[in-house]
């Protein structure tokens, strides 16, 4: 290696201000890589997803109007690039979304970026594979595709890409992009499995989890929590959701389920925060049956989410009924961890192994509104010296295996070894 540091470029859409899995883990990974004497480029679009205080779709008042922009958040060096955006959420307009951001990265990268010793392209969304494929040609950097999420298999078990065509022209993209690419991550050992199964060699395939920096979600109390339905009246047993309302999520289970305690457990009070584009159907749904136990809010502020956590006595982690989402494993499931509380996962496979081995939540059938009904009253007649003793486990087990330095570490390695390779 030259005496100097690791330049590193990572492509990903979505970045802070924007909140979700995705931007705070490409954030946290570049601080961490920094702090280890790496340079970090991160190449991502103008804000326009999962804004708090903003509706979906809309660009935030500091980015609108611009094509290109190099700004400094939170000591990361970053280049945005213009998309198209609309509050509309249908495919349509979330391809055009994606396909634009495609375009104007790849020529803000190749324009201003530099060199780099090693490229990360990662997604949701997919077509950010592409940016990194066609800075990957002009730059003769290693490319890394770190895949958060099968999106192609995710798209055909959804129902969402139904015609034949379009189901062979994306698969063929990927198995391209897998060809191309020097090395995949994933984030699970089953995404491991399928991506093998699509062609990429297992020696060329890691797991680097989603996980969590203890240094941001632990245990405190909250003199005042950042929505105002948590506030808790005297006997109160609050249940939180924070995060995504999409197909994947299906949170109208847990609609039905506030609806199946609403009479037997009135103690019960479900608070719901975040957007996305199956909201209008949750308010809808919880509209028609009255629910009197259960409000929806905006998404809140990242640096609002332990607060969140803390102010509930369980959180929830749902998964919509579907194979695909059996080889998930939701990110939110290691901040609730950290923050000590009992949590409910209507998840499967890997997720709930992950659960049940740290004895810190309850794993319920994904889908099933009296299952997740009965889940959260068996946690609600717990003593709370025994609920405590959940969240106590929990954050002991992340510590051990899902800590975010210790996994920035391990990829930084990597990273520091596909260089080297191909210097």
């Amino acid at each position: 290696m030259p005496d100097r540091p690791l330049r590193i470029g990572y492509v990903n859409q979505d970045f802070p201000p924007e909140v979700g899995a995705g931007p705070a883990r490409i954030l946290e990974m570049a601080q961490h890589w920094q702090r280890a004497g790496a340079e970090v480029t991160v190449i991502t679009g103008m804000p326009n997803r999962r804004l708090p205080k903003l509706a979906d779709g809309a660009i935030h008042p500091a980015y609108r109007g611009k094509l290109f922009l190099r700004e400094d958040v939170e000591g990361v060096r970053v280049l945005r690039s213009w998309l198209y955006s609309s509050p509309n959420r249908s495919f349509k307009h979330t391809l055009l979304n994606n396909a634009s951001f495609m375009v104007s990265s790849t020529l803000h990268a190749l324009s201003r970026a530099g060199r780099f010793d090693v490229l990360i392209a990662s997604s949701p969304p997919f077509l950010a594979h592409l940016t990194g494929e066609a800075v990957r040609r002009a730059r003769r950097a290693p490319l890394v595709l770190e895949i958060r999420d099968l999106w192609p298999d995710y798209m055909v078990e959804m129902g969402v890409l139904k015609s034949r065509a379009a189901q062979r022209l994306l698969f063929g993209i990927e198995r391209y992009l897998l060809r191309r690419a020097s090395h995949a991550v994933v984030v699970t050992e089953s995404f491991r499995q399928r991506v093998a199964q699509k062609g990429m060699p297992a020696d060329a395939i890691s797991v680097i989890s989603n996980g969590v920096d203890l240094e941001r979600y632990y245990r405190e109390p909250v003199p005042e929590p950042p929505v105002p339905a948590l506030r808790r009246r005297p006997g109160e047993f609050l249940v939180g959701y924070l995060g995504n309302f999409g197909a994947g999520q299906e949170l109208r289970t847990v609609v039905e389920a506030a609806a199946h305690l609403q009479e037997r457990a009135p103690e019960v009070r479900f608070v719901l925060a975040g957007d996305g584009k199956e909201k209008p159907r949750v308010e809808a749904r919880a509209a028609e049956l009255r629910l009197g136990n259960l409000s929806i809010h905006p998404p809140i502020e990242k640096d609002e989410t332990r607060a969140f956590y803390n102010a509930c006595d369980l959180c929830l982690v749902p998964l919509a009924p579907i194979p695909i989402f059996q080889e998930t494993v939701p990110s939110k499931i290691f901040e609730v961890m950290a923050c000590e509380r009992p949590l409910v996962a209507g998840v499967a496979g890997e997720a709930a192994r992950i659960v049940e081995a740290s004895q810190g939540g309850v794993v319920s059938a994904p889908g099933d509104a009296q299952a997740l009904a009965a889940a959260i009253e068996r946690l609600r007649h717990l003593a709370p010296p025994e609920r405590a003793t959940m969240g106590r486990r929990a954050r002991a087990y992340v510590a051990t295996h899902y800590s975010r330095p210790a996994l920035a570490a391990r990829y930084l390695q990597l990273l520091e070894r596909l260089s080297v390779g191909a210097s």
